[in-house]
Order: C-alpha cells, then sequence, then structure tokens
C-alpha cells in the first residue's frame, strides 16, 4: 500500500511539473507580440529549472526562435533550428514544420544562402495550413525577391499578401507589409511614398501593441522625417520611439536610431564631435543589413560629412550545410 501511495504522489507530482511547465510556455508565447525579450527570459528561466518532454522541448525551441527574430539573435534562431531537427520523428515536430522552416529561411535569406532560403520558404508555403500562414510566407518570399534585386516581383507578392491581410483583419501582417513596402520606396528614394507606408504600419502595430514592430517602423519613419527635414515631426515621435526602444533591445534598430537622430542634430545646428562621430562608427558596425546600410551612407552620413564604404554583397557561393537539410530540400521529414 505505502509504494503504491508513494508510485502515486511521484505521478501526481509529475504531473503538476509538466502541467506548470506548459504554462511557463504559455507565457513566453503571450510575451512574443508585447516583450520579445521577457519571452526570452522566461525560456531561459524554464531551460535552467525544468526537464522538459520531447513536446515541450520542440515548442521551447519554436518559441525561442520567434523571440530572437525580433530581437536580431540570429545565432539563437539558428541553434534552435539546428536542435529541433532532433526532434523530426516526433508528430508535433511535423505540425510545426511551417514555423520551423520558415524560421530557418529567414536566417538563410540574412546569411545570404538565397538559393537554401528559397527551397526552404517553398517547403514552408507547400506545408502551410492555412492562409494566415501563406501569406507570412508570401511577405518571406517579396522581401528574398528584393534581396536579389528582382523588385517587380517583389512589389507584386507585397502587393497580393497586403490584399490577403486585409481580407483575414491580420493586422500584425498588415503592418509588416505596409512596413516592406516602405521599405522598397525608400530604396527607390521615394521617400514621401516610404513615409506613407511607414505611417500605416506605425498604426497597425499601435492597434495590436506590437512593441518591436513599433520601434522598428518608429525608427525608419524617424529617417524618413529626417530625409524631408520635418522636424517637428521628428521631435513629436522621436522620444516615444526612443524610450520603446530600450526594452527591446535589439542592437541593429538602436544603432540606427543613434545613426538618425545624429542627422537630426546635424539639421538643427547642433555639433558632432569626434566623440560622436567614433561612436556612430561604432554603431554602424552592428548594422548588418545591405540596404540599410547604404541609406545611412546616402541619407546620413554624407551630410555628417562621414566617409563610409561598404563591399557590395554577393550570395554566398557555398550552399548552407546541415545532416537535415537534405529533408528540407525534398521536403520530406518522416
Amino acid at each position: 500500500m505505502l509504494r503504491f501511495v508513494c508510485l502515486f504522489l511521484i505521478v501526481t507530482s509529475s504531473f503538476t511539473w509538466s502541467a506548470q511547465t506548459d504554462d511557463r510556455l504559455k507565457e513566453a508565447k503571450d510575451y512574443l507580440t508585447v516583450k520579445p525579450s521577457e519571452s526570452l527570459h522566461i525560456l531561459q528561466e524554464i531551460a535552467a529549472t525544468s526537464e522538459l518532454n520531447d513536446k515541450q522541448q520542440i515548442e521551447w525551441y519554436i518559441l525561442n526562435m520567434r523571440a530572437s527574430l525580433p530581437l536580431g539573435k540570429l545565432d539563437n534562431l539558428i541553434q534552435s533550428v539546428n536542435s529541433v531537427f532532433k526532434y523530426r520523428s516526433h508528430p508535433y515536430f511535423a505540425e510545426n514544420i511551417t514555423s520551423i522552416t520558415s524560421a530557418l529561411g529567414i536566417w538563410l535569406r540574412r546569411n545570404r544562402y538565397l538559393i537554401d532560403a528559397e527551397l526552404s520558404f517553398k517547403c514552408s508555403y507547400q506545408s502551410a495550413s492555412n492562409d494566415r500562414l501563406r501569406v507570412i510566407l508570401n511577405n518571406s518570399l517579396a522581401l528574398l525577391a528584393r534581396e536579389v534585386g528582382d523588385l517587380e516581383r517583389a512589389k507584386s507578392l507585397f502587393e497580393y499578401s497586403a490584399k490577403m491581410a486585409k481580407a483575414d483583419k491580420n493586422l500584425n501582417m498588415m503592418g509588416m507589409i505596409s512596413f516592406n513596402q516602405g521599405l522598397i520606396a525608400f530604396d527607390a528614394g521615394q521617400v514621401a511614398k516610404a513615409e506613407t507606408y511607414f505611417r500605416k504600419a506605425l498604426e497597425y502595430y499601435q492597434a495590436i501593441n506590437k512593441g518591436a514592430g513599433k520601434v522598428r517602423v518608429g525608427t525608419y519613419l524617424l529617417f524618413a522625417f529626417v530625409v524631408q527635414k520635418e522636424l517637428t515631426n521628428y521631435q513629436r515621435l522621436y522620444l516615444p520611439t526612443y524610450q520603446q526602444s530600450q526594452a527591446f533591445p535589439n542592437e541593429a534598430t538602436k544603432a540606427l536610431l543613434a545613426w538618425v537622430n545624429a542627422g537630426y542634430m546635424h539639421q538643427t545646428g547642433k555639433l558632432i564631435n569626434s566623440q560622436m562621430r567614433d561612436e556612430l562608427l561604432k554603431h554602424f558596425t552592428k548594422i548588418s543589413d545591405y540596404h540599410e546600410q547604404l541609406l545611412v551612407i546616402e541619407h546620413l552620413a554624407k551630410p555628417l560629412g562621414i566617409a563610409l564604404t561598404v563591399s557590395e554583397r554577393k550570395p554566398q557561393h557555398d550552399r548552407f550545410q546541415a545532416e537535415w537539410f537534405e529533408l528540407v530540400e525534398k521536403c520530406h521529414f518522416t
């Protein structure tokens, strides 16, 4: 009888402990939109204090990917992708293959494995179970088209994605797509048009209180204000954007904001001294996006008299190497 009671207590305790872990994982998921840095903090606590079953471990890796992306922690993202493939025979892995290969595709695009990125996104699209996922992937494919210089295809995909997102009333994707449309306009020197897109994106993100989105879009809207010398608009938006950026520690976005504010200071007659110039040079090294680097050089560094150059970025000559990537290429995981 005593042995039965002890066994019952062990099973009950294990059940309770597992339920508590599920609750913590849900908490991490809930923070993804409003504060992804808190999601990462919770996930780190879970990893340090809990023993996860296979399903929970897969969920942990997926949440870690999703939280790492808006914070620019791409090393975290690819480490989780690599680790989660150890569970590829688990049913929960199969249920979430679209999320996994989509995150992989973003990492591959950011690291210039452009052929492999397209393969990954195509697999994600093939596995997508609903239009909500498909609109996310259309957006990713449009960004990939922008990366390879196919702007007409990028514009077409963004327009199609915008219609899908609007039909689904998906404010998050409407914000993301408007922002990306603004980027293409900015690249083309159509700054007023870009401002219009950025304003729309900011409205969408404010409606859903997506903090990381508000910081990113707000920074680019401030950039557009500086280029157009709309100083009053800049003054209204800078403080809330700066304050929010402190809660969303994406080093690349904070670096861009520092450059944008230096441009504003220059326009208002404030001296950019040698110490500030050195700081700006350090910030520039944290801006990894090639298009963003070009915009900073053209619209901010040149007016400040700071000479900067970047080498033209080319696709990786080598293909991405991982023992499991063949499964992604075939889009077959069993």
